[in-house]
């Protein structure tokens, strides 16, 4: 605290008034009421109106003129609203002298206040004071991935059908605080949590059965079928065992590389999410693993697998056919490079002509990462045709998120190819070449669209990425899941960018940005509700 300063003077404040006074370098708004004078601090914590400008009653109640807060001036208390004011002791002098002590509390003796008060703001979905709290927090010197991990540890138990969006998002996130620098850090922080907080609110923790005692001979076997015969309870109880066991991240990883190679799974969703569960983890600590790999299971097991829908079918018949084991055993040949036949059998109308075009590269020397780099090209080759129109067909289930996911995808299977070469991460790249072809379908139907020009961005790839991964959390999106495939889309557009040299994919990442979006889903759905109820088949199934 200061030391006490004079403010002013007891006659010249009226009971039931209030006024603007200065100490210690902080504006305050000083009250009389009939139980005495109390010193709040005069900016409401909402969005900083003068608490002097509001209304007192003769309760001792303060209302803030700008969005109608009230608090109680004896203590600071928050009695409409979502965070209390802080208030400064005051002394009334024999002379009549009002002295005011400013507090200053300590960083660190503040931090379990503000911790707790941000875990109330997450609870609540309350934006305005997750952000102020952060603010305070980093102001404190708290650890940003600590923050973030608030979110994380509630959100994850109440995840209804396992971890989502909202981990991804989290974790790219997290990945761009190095873009950030002090109080600045907030924006990531804070987008990070809203988004958990907004998906999550109100929903009550899903239990988690007991860790498996027994492990067996080949637990990661039994975990994969486990999971193909939608055993969700003792799938997890299999993973928490080997958690507790002391099995770690470099054992792990190649179960979840398998169960979301077995399908075509969820259109991706299940392979990028299980790369960002493991690369928050690599970011927070392995410790977590407990909390966060369980409530992963649940998206897998419950996931679609699409490669059993009918729109696959002659994929999922000639995928059976490749000799997968072989076939990740080639040797590769340094000179490889696609002649365009490739990347043509990837934006042509043949169905079969993606997997044979795939296969014939592998078996020619082509690796995973080569194959990716393909697949990388048509989607953002997609992303700059794409008819923006066709986002205003309510009929039609495809648009612009469809087509990101080509890109994610692809990126999320070269992360698993990365930690764990093979048939099974091998299965998975060749999942992706489906889907950069079917991420055409549109243009099955219609005209190609006229491939936009994208204005020029920075000549340097690293900051041309970062530049779209900071647009991407300057809420240019309105809903949650948009606002998450434009972050997750930007990081993963950026990682491609840099690998293969190219800006087309920073050029396509910045065109979906630009370009009009589908952003909420109400009347697309009711439209489709009403074509399922009159027995309108949806298209390219």
């Amino acid at each position: 605290m200061t030391d006490p300063v004079t403010v002013g003077r007891l006659d010249d404040l009226a009971p039931g008034s209030m006024k603007l006074v200065r100490a210690g370098g902080r504006r305050l708004c000083l009250v009389r009421t009939s139980e005495g004078v109390f010193a709040l601090d005069h900016a409401c914590p909402h969005e900083g109106y003068g608490l002097a400008q509001g209304e007192l009653d003769e309760e001792g109640v303060l209302t803030c003129a700008w969005h109608n807060w009230k608090f109680r001036v004896s203590d600071g208390t928050c009695l409409l609203g979502e965070e209390a004011v802080t208030t400064h002791p005051v002394e009334v002098g024999e002379d009549g002298g009002v002295r005011v002590t400013v507090r200053r509390p300590d960083p660190a003796a503040a931090r379990p206040r503000l911790l707790a008060s941000l875990r109330q703001g997450i609870e609540r979905a309350y934006v305005g004071q997750t952000s102020r709290d952060v603010v305070r927090l980093l102001q404190a010197s708290a650890d940003p991935g600590e923050l973030v991990w608030e979110a994380i540890a509630y959100g994850a138990p109440r995840a209804e059908f396992g971890w989502g969006h909202a981990i991804a998002s989290a974790t790219d996130c997290l990945s761009m605080l190095e873009q950030y620098e002090g109080e600045q850090q907030a924006l990531p922080i804070v987008q990070a949590i809203a988004g958990v907080a907004e998906t999550e609110r109100g929903r009550s923790p899903r239990p988690l059965p007991a860790p498996a005692r027994d492990l067996g001979p080949d637990p990661a076997s039994t975990f994969r079928s486990l999971v193909e015969t939608e055993q969700l309870e003792p799938a997890q109880a299999l993973l928490l065992g080997a958690i507790e066991r002391g099995i770690g991240r470099d054992d792990l990883v190649p179960w979840f590389t398998a169960v979301v190679s077995d399908h075509h799974l969820s259109y991706g969703h299940a392979a990028i999410y299980s790369q960002k569960a493991f690369q928050l983890l690599d970011a927070l600590g392995w410790d977590r693993a407990a909390t966060v790999l369980p409530h992963l299971v649940p998206t897998i097991v419950l996931g679609t697998r699409e490669d059993k829908l009918p729109y696959m079918r002659r994929f999922r018949r000639a995928l059976a056919e490749v000799d997968l084991p072989t076939l990740a055993e080639v040797e590769p040949a340094d000179d490889w490079e696609d002649d365009g036949r490739l990347l043509g059998a990837l934006l042509g109308e043949d169905r079969t002509a993606p997997l044979t075009g795939a296969v014939a590269a592998l078996r020619d020397g082509c690796t995973v990462d080569r194959l990716l780099d393909v697949v990388v090209a048509a989607v953002s080759e997609r992303m700059l045709r794409y008819d923006v129109t066709c986002e205003q067909d309510l009929h039609d289930d495809f648009g612009w998120l469809d087509i990101t996911h080509g890109l994610t995808y692809a990126n999320a299977a070269r992360w698993h190819h990365a930690q764990q070469p093979g048939p099974d991460a091998l299965r998975l790249a060749l999942w992706t070449v489906f889907q950069a072809h079917w991420t055409g379908r549109h243009e099955w139907h219609s005209p190609i669209g006229v491939r936009a020009e994208v204005p020029p961005g920075p000549g340097e790839l690293k900051a041309y990425g970062e530049l779209l991964q900071r647009r991407s959390l300057l809420d240019e999106t309105s809903t949650f899941i948009v606002h998450a495939h434009a972050v997750k889309t930007s990081v993963a557009a950026t990682e491609e960018a840099l690998r293969s040299g190219s800006p087309l994919p920073l050029d396509a990442t910045a065109r979906f940005l630009d370009a009009p979006r589908r952003e909420r889903f109400v009347a697309a759905t009711v439209a489709r509700s009403i074509d399922f109820l009159t027995g309108r088949a949806p298209r390219d199934v």
